[in-house]
């Protein structure tokens, strides 16, 4: 019987649209091998673009519109592409312990099994903006850092330490020997966002697209928080719901 083959993953991919290009080569995050434009005279972004490029030795061409089109795999490319290695992988404990270092009081974003990119982007966007110090997604089941992300991001990716988790209930419990609490946004949740005490080492949990939490994830949180609602509509989707919790943890953290 032959052996299963071990996936592995791509050395390079191409990251597109102009924010995730300009922001991957502000961040120095990943290495970057060249910039592709879809144009011969080149418009005032692509022109910045490309001077941030050659400011850092990194090599630039040009590709027809069909060419860069394909190599991004999107329509959505704005005329600029970049062949640039994967995102690293963060650790939760390296990100813990430089918060100690700092003696800041850590934001986690944890990400129970999204598997929409436009909503981990989304997502994404707003922990950065909020000041999230991570955000945490399974490596099973769940969206990675693919291009996609990084576009809809708007480039935020690039500056947000991304931690893939093995097991997400097994980092919860770890976090919680850390002095971690540990909340839960389920629509069964007793606790009105808005009552909560969001500071002080804090793991916000986000469920999944229709299922939300699940089960062993939800038992595993120290307490449920609920969004009051007031329309028809029962609930909010991952990446809104994401958006209303990490700014009332930004405010409450934020006054003090």
């Amino acid at each position: 019987m032959a052996a299963k083959r071990k996936l592995t993953q791509p050395s390079r991919e191409v990251i597109f649209g102009f924010h995730p290009v300009v922001e991957a080569l502000n961040a120095g995050r990943r290495k970057i091998q060249s910039v592709i434009v879809d144009r011969d005279t080149l418009s005032e972004r692509q022109a910045e673009a490309i001077q941030l490029a050659q400011n850092q030795g990194i090599a630039w061409n040009r590709q027809t519109p069909e060419q860069i089109r394909s190599a991004c795999g999107s329509d959505q490319h704005q005329g600029i592409g970049a062949l640039v290695s994967p995102l690293p992988n963060d650790s939760v404990e390296a990100v813990v312990a430089d918060a100690a270092a700092n003696a800041k009081d850590p934001l986690l974003v944890l990400l129970d099994g999204i598997v929409d990119p436009t909503n981990l982007g989304a997502i994404v966007r707003t922990a950065h903006c909020a000041g999230a110090d991570a955000v945490v997604v399974p490596k099973d089941r769940a969206v990675g850092p693919t291009p996609v992300v990084s576009k809809v991001s708007a480039g935020a990716l690039e500056h947000t330490r991304l931690c893939r988790v093995t097991n997400l209930a097994g980092t919860i419990q770890w976090l919680k020997k850390k002095s971690f609490w540990v909340a839960g946004l389920a629509m069964e949740g007793e606790q009105s966002l808005f009552d909560a005490d969001l500071k002080g080492p804090l793991a916000l949990v986000i469920g999944g697209e229709g299922r939300g939490l699940r089960r062993l994830v939800q038992e595993h949180c120290d307490f449920l928080l609920s969004i009051p609602l007031c329309g028809r509509v029962d609930s909010l989707n991952a990446s809104a719901a994401a958006a209303v919790v990490l700014y009332e943890a930004f405010r409450q953290r934020r006054t003090g």
